[in-house]
């Protein structure tokens, strides 16, 4: 790794590594010359400072990364029975420390992505487990393959997420240097990928939660055990009770983690809820430095340009052939920032002598300020000075408001749930919660295409409510009043009920 020619004992190893791939066993010397070289034809510098493919190899055989046999193939001429040929492969050990290293190369490099493919996949496992637990009686075995399953898709979801984040951070921190064609498309491409991962959360979140929420019905959270005592791994040295109570604290520590996706937990909010906000954040820093981009192509004013060019005229001015008082003067004039002065004023009516500005405080009277400007503005009170309030309390008072809020839409939704089926004529006078409720439904039902029968249904975005909007016998204009004004609509028949599950 610190030898100058690193990159020339990578590719060989890499050829090498790849025959094992292939079922193979060993190389001879001209073909892995060969296979070096023409991974190096699109680096012509590199190829041209390539050192002998023997002298390669026999470094690496004193390393013992390397092993080698002659080459016992037949010879046609005379000039190959006398040179000698021998047939290379990577020892153990160098196949172990290469595979390691490659492996450190493509985490490295590696980037993440939000795989809206893989939240069907979720969906599915989800849907399997649900069956296998909800069966009499349970199938456990079944329940253990869609646990593996689930398992295996959250946890490429969780790491491909974190690299995307993490690659995400990077490709939006601008440095000096910026591309802006790369940039601009990047932004395009970046914004699309983002509201195609969004669309699928918000498509698959409401059932991938009910599925949850189902499961552990079931009492999921109960068959932990069991499950984990199917099939439990011997180990030396370690009991069948601890093996089995090592693995059920896995699987519930698992569950824990798929349910923290898309349930809210005390201090802290649900995964996807986190990735939607990243993402939101992420095309706010687009559109910032596309507005920068713009400012500096259409904005006659550069100032980045005028700070650059003032720096460069005071490093013009050294003091061989500048003197002192014109650095000032570019200083003045640049920043307007200048010594202290005295307040000039015009001379009293009975004194002959002006106070000019340029007279020093010790050497005037004072000048006289009209008492506007001391009337005017706050002024300090003597003493110590206030002590920093406490957020604390302003926190309770917002977390009361909030309470006190979600208390009013919960009844609200409640009032209009016990209603049951009812048409739009019949509800009359809503208070300002219930009213808030039905705006949301009509606007989440009626965004719905209709079925066969001109029913309309849909859930609202957190899941909570479940809408069905059904033809009215009698197509009669509703009314529906409610402080703020009234709203008249085709009468229609309304049914909202609680699903009692939130994403």
């Amino acid at each position: 790794m610190t030898d100058d020619r690193a990159v020339f004992y990578r590719l060989t190893l890499d050829v090498l590594l790849e025959e094992e791939a292939r079922l193979g066993v060993h190389l001879p010397t001209a073909e892995i010359g060969a296979e070096v070289a023409k991974r190096l034809s699109s680096a012509p510098a590199l190829l041209a400072d390539m050192p002998p493919i023997e002298v390669l190899l026999d470094k690496l055989r004193t390393w013992g990364n390397v092993d080698r046999i002659y080459n016992l193939r037949r010879s046609s001429t005379p000039q190959e029975f006398i040179r000698k040929d021998f047939l290379y492969q990577l020892t153990p050990a160098g196949a172990q420390l290469h595979r390691t290293l490659t492996a450190i190369d493509h985490e490295l490099g590696a980037t993440g992505a939000l795989q809206s493919t893989m939240l069907p996949e979720v969906l599915d496992a989800l849907s399997i487990l649900v069956t296998a637990v909800e069966a009499a009686p349970p199938d456990l075995a079944g329940a253990n393959r869609a646990l593996g399953r689930l398992a295996g898709g959250f946890t490429q979801l969780t790491e491909n997420a974190k690299l995307f984040v993490q690659g995400l951070n990077r490709s939006l921190a601008v440095g000096e240097k910026l591309d802006v064609e790369a940039f601009v498309a990047y932004k395009h491409v970046v914004v699309d990928y983002l509201q195609t991962f969004i669309l699928a959360l918000s498509r698959n979140g409401p059932l991938i939660s009910g599925y949850i929420d189902r499961a552990e019905a079931a009492g999921i959270t109960g068959y932990l055990q069991s499950i984990a005592a199917l099939d439990p791994a011997p180990q030396l040295g370690v009991s069948r009770e601890d093996i089995i109570a090592r693995d059920t604290d896995r699987l519930r520590q698992q569950w824990s983690g798929v349910r923290s996706w898309f349930f809210e937990g005390p201090d802290r909010q649900p995964i996807a809820q986190t990735l939607q906000d990243r993402a939101s954040d992420a095309v706010n820093q687009i559109l910032l430095t596309i507005r920068q981009i713009n400012e500096q192509r259409f904005r006659r004013v550069d100032r980045t340009a005028d700070l650059v060019a003032l720096a460069s005229w005071f490093d013009a001015m050294d003091d061989d052939n500048c003197q002192k008082s014109d650095v000032l003067a570019l200083w003045r004039t640049a920043f307007g920032m200048y010594s202290t002065r005295h307040l000039g004023h015009a001379r009293l009516l009975d004194d002959d002598v002006d106070v000019l500005a340029e007279a020093s405080w010790w050497d005037s009277p004072p000048a006289p300020i009209s008492a506007a400007y001391r009337a005017a503005g706050p002024r300090a009170r003597p003493g110590p000075a206030p002590r920093i309030r406490s957020p604390r309390h302003t926190k309770r008072l917002l977390a009361a408001e909030l309470g006190k809020q979600q208390h009013l839409e919960t009844s609200a939704e409640q009032a209009l749930a016990d209603r049951g089926s009812i048409l739009l004529s019949d509800l009359g006078q809503l208070d300002d919660a219930e009213a808030d409720v039905l705006l949301r439904c009509l606007d989440c039902v009626l965004s719905t295409p209709k079925d066969s029968k001109g029913v309309r249904r849909a859930s609202t975005s957190d899941g909570r409510l479940a809408i069905t909007l059904r033809p009215a016998p009698l197509a009669s204009p509703a009314c529906v009043t409610m402080r703020g004004g009234r709203i008249r609509i085709a009468d229609m028949e309304l049914t909202v009920s609680l699903t009692g599950r939130a994403v």
